[in-house]
C-alpha cells in the first residue's frame, strides 16, 4: 500500500516516534563565532567505503589486520584492484554485517563474495590508494567517524544539509530510470520508506525541511552545492533536488551548480563560504568504478584550492557516505533505531589541521553541520547537530598554517562500467 507524502512545514518538521526524528529548529538563536582563520568549508562527499577498507593498516589509526567472519578469525584480506565488486549496503544489509555488535556477518551480505573471494572483508593497502593516504598523512584523519544513518546514500546524504533523515531509512525505489532523479522530479510513481511514529510509510522523495542552506541565506552567508546536474546518474545525490522549497525556487539556478564548474570557480576567485561538492559515478569512487579515477577526481578538486588564494582560509572535509558492504571491526554506537552506520573514513584537510594527526574523537556527519554553525553563527537545524561533537576540536587555528599539498593525478587502468545495483 502507497500512503500519500505527510505534509511538512518548510520552516520546521516535528515528528514523533521513540526519538527517530527531531524537531527540526530553525528559529534557534545565533551563536558568535569564535575568532577563525577559516573563512570557507568545503564538504566532499564520495561513495560507499568504510574506514577499515581504506585505513585499515594506517599506522596509529584503530585499523586491523584481521576480519571476522562468525565465529572465525582471518587475516583481512586486500581490496582486487582497480576495481571491486558492488556488495549490497542497504539497512538490512548493515544489520546483518553488524549483526547485534559483533561486527561479524559482512560475508555473508548479497554480492560479498563473488567467484570465490570474499570482497567484503577486505582493505585496500597504501600503494592502492596513495594520494588518499597522502592526505591522511600530511593532515588529520579521523577513524571514529560514523554515518549518521544506518542506511545507504540517500538518508545520509539528507543529513549533510539538514541534520536528519526524516526518517528516510533507504534508497527510493525509481518507478523509471530515464533520467534518473532520487528527488522532487523524479518519475511518477517513486517512493522512499520513511518511518512515521513507528510506522513505515511510503512517501515521495520530496520534503520541506529546513535546512543549513535556508540558515545561511537568512543570515547571508554564502553557500554552493556542485552536484552532477539532471541527466547524470550521480543526480541522484544532489540531495536539495529533495528540498522543494529550494529545487522549485531561484536559488536551484543560482546555488546548485554542476560539480565540472567547481574547479574553474575557484581558480576565478569564486568559492562560498559553505560548499558540498559531489562527483558523478564514475568518479564517487563507488563499486566497481575505479578507484583510482575517483581519487584522480579529488585531487584535482583539492589541488583547484590548493592553488588558489582560498587555501589559507579553507578546510575541506572529505568523506564517504555509507560503508558500502566493506567490512569495519568498530561496533557502532547506537543512539535510536536507524543511528549510527558503521565508520567511514573523514579526513580534515587545511592549514589548520593537526599535522601528522590521527583523531579519535567521535564524530558523524552532523559534526560538519555544528562546525559550520558555529563558524557562521547559524541556528541549530536539530537536536542531533545540537549534541554533536564539533569537528572544530581537530583543528589547531593558532598553529602555523600548513603549506598546500599539491598531488600529481595518476595513469589509470582500464576499468569496467559500473553497475548500478545499489547506492
Amino acid at each position: 500500500m502507497r500512503l500519500p507524502l505527510v505534509p511538512l512545514s518548510a520552516l520546521a518538521l516535528v515528528v514523533a516516534g521513540a526519538g527517530l526524528l527531531l524537531a527540526a529548529r530553525g528559529g534557534v538563536a545565533a551563536r558568535p563565532a569564535a575568532s577563525s582563520p577559516i573563512d570557507h568549508v568545503v564538504f566532499i562527499i564520495k561513495e560507499n567505503h568504510s574506514f577499515d577498507n581504506l585505513f585499515a593498516h594506517f599506522p596509529g589509526a584503530d585499523g586491523t589486520s584481521t576480519a571476522r567472519l562468525g565465529s572465525r578469525v582471518v587475516p583481512i584480506g586486500r581490496t582486487p584492484y582497480p576495481e571491486t565488486a558492488d556488495v549490497l549496503h542497504s539497512r538490512q544489509a548493515i544489520l546483518q554485517g553488524v549483526n547485534g555488535g559483533r561486527m561479524n556477518e559482512f560475508y555473508r551480505l548479497p554480492r560479498a563474495v563473488q567467484h570465490g573471494f570474499d570482497y567484503a572483508d577486505t582493505a585496500y593497502r597504501r600503494a592502492d590508494i596513495p594520494n588518499y593516504w597522502a592526505y591522511a598523512s600530511r593532515f588529520t584523519l579521523a577513524d571514529h567517524f560514523f554515518s549518521t544513518i544506518m542506511a545507504s546514500s540517500f538518508p545520509n546524504h539528507l543529513v549533510t544539509v539538514a541534520s536528519t533523515s526524516l526518517g528516510v531509512d533507504g534508497d527510493p525505489q525509481e518507478s523509471s530510470y530515464n533520467p534518473r532523479s532520487w528527488g522532487c522530479d523524479g518519475a511518477a510513481g517513486t517512493r522512499v520508506d520513511r518511518i512515521v511514529a513507528g510506522r513505515h510509510v511510503e512517501v515521495k522523495p520530496c520534503f520541506n525541511v529546513r535546512t543549513i542552506a535556508d540558515e545561511a541565506t537568512a543570515r547571508h552567508v554564502s553557500w554552493r552545492y556542485y552536484a552532477p546536474p539532471r541527466g547524470q546518474i550521480g543526480y541522484i545525490w544532489s540531495t536539495f533536488d529533495a528540498i522543494q522549497h529550494i529545487r522549485y525556487s531561484s536559488l536551484w539556478r543560482t546555488n546548485v551548480l554542476p560539480e565540472e564548474s567547481f574547479a574553474g570557480d575557484v581558480a576565478h576567485g569564486k568559492l562560498a563560504a559553505i560548499t558540498w561538492l559531489i562527483p558523478d559515478l564514475t568518479v564517487s569512487d563507488h563499486p566497481p568504478a575505479s578507484m583510482c579515477s575517483g581519487e584522480n577526481w579529488t585531487v584535482e578538486q583539492i589541488n583547484a584550492i590548493m592553488r588558489s588564494r582560498f587555501w589559507r582560509s579553507t578546510l575541506i572535509v572529505l568523506t564517504w557516505d555509507d560503508f558500502g558492504g566493506f567490512y569495519d571491526h568498530v561496533r557502532p554506537p547506537r543512539l535510536n533505531q536507524l543511528m549510527y552506520g558503521p565508520r567511514v573514513p573523514a579526513i580534515l584537510i587545511s592549514p589548520y589541521a593537526r599535522p601528522h594527526h590521527v583523531d579519535h574523537s567521535t564524530y558523524s556527519f552532523e559534526s560538519v553541520l555544528r562546525y559550520v554553525e558555529d563558524r557562521f553563527r547559524l541556528g541549530r537545524l536539530s537536536t542531533f547537530d545540537a549534541r554533536a561533537r564539533s569537528i572544530g576540536g581537530a583543528l589547531d587555528t593558532g598553529q602555523k598554517p600548513l603549506p598546500p599539498l599539491i598531488l600529481r593525478p595518476r595513469s589509470c587502468p582500464a576499468a569496467r562500467t559500473p553497475i548500478s545495483s545499489g547506492y
